[in-house]
């Protein structure tokens, strides 16, 4: 017999397989091109085939937040919104989520400027960890998007405040992200001292 938790994981992969398929057949668009750099490891790498039925729960939701992020960076909105339903809802069927999982989430919604779903994934992490790097990008991002330059320029104080402990702290989702945060780092003290 099948234990509970078993069965929700074996059809929660079965529906994301399902819907990939069928958003794949149809809607006539070409698909993009897969990442050059993942937006996490936890996924293959560009170039090998990806099989979503042999993937954990995690990993198939991980792959559907890399697919939003690709198209999303290649400016291809309509794919892009396409797909955030159904990696939004994987994620939702992993019940609790990690730092590095809320920080996935809120960069979907950010993809539709949904800023107040997007809080609410900052508020969930900053529970925990108030001085949270990627809870600062997250509002950098959003105070970007909102033209408000004012918290955009606070954003980058926090983060450059809170960096060298938290690096220390040796975070798995820091770890995850190190590219992105590194890049971040470097414009955040670049604005700090004035330059472009």
């Amino acid at each position: 017999m099948i234990a509970p938790w078993a069965a929700i994981g074996l059809a929660s992969i079965a529906l994301i397989v399902a819907l990939v398929s069928l958003f794949d057949r149809g809607g006539g668009a070409a698909v993009s091109a897969p990442f050059t750099q993942p937006m996490t490891s936890r996924v293959p790498a560009p170039g090998q085939p990806i099989d979503l039925s042999k993937m954990t729960s995690r990993e198939a939701a991980d792959q559907l937040f890399n697919r939003v992020m690709a198209a999303s960076e290649n400016g291809d909105t309509v794919e892009a919104l396409r797909f955030a339903p159904m990696a939004l809802q994987a994620y939702d069927n992993l019940g609790a989520l990690d730092y590095d999982a809320r920080y996935h989430v809120a960069l979907i919604h950010l993809t539709s400027d949904d800023f107040k779903s997007a809080r609410v994934q900052i508020d969930k992490i900053r529970e925990t960890v108030p001085s949270h790097l990627l809870a600062f990008m997250l509002e950098h991002q959003i105070a970007e998007r909102s033209k408000k330059k004012d918290s955009a320029a606070r954003a980058y104080k926090a983060f450059l405040a809170a960096y060298d402990k938290e690096i220390a702290a040796g975070r798995v989702e820091y770890q995850e992200h190190r590219s992105g945060i590194e890049r971040f780092h470097k414009a955040a003290q670049a604005s700090v001292s004035g330059k472009k």
